[in-house]
């Protein structure tokens, strides 16, 4: 009985590796589009610009 023991427990650690391992992959990946989104920022105070006028906080431009 207790050689089950153990093998119950290096089953459970090892998924629990290989899920680490699969999120950890999933989490380096690059969401498409994130450059283009991060450019419709306010370069001063960070809010998104709406259309291609001034930000509200008359600093940036861009």
């Amino acid at each position: 009985m207790h050689g089950l023991d153990s093998d119950v427990i290096i089953k459970i650690v090892s998924l629990f590796l290989i899920f680490m391992g699969v999120l950890a992959m999933f989490g380096k990946l690059k969401v498409p589009g994130a450059k283009q989104i991060a450019s419709k920022r306010c370069s001063s105070c960070g809010r998104f610009r709406i259309g291609r006028g001034p930000c509200a906080c008359g600093k940036g431009k861009t």
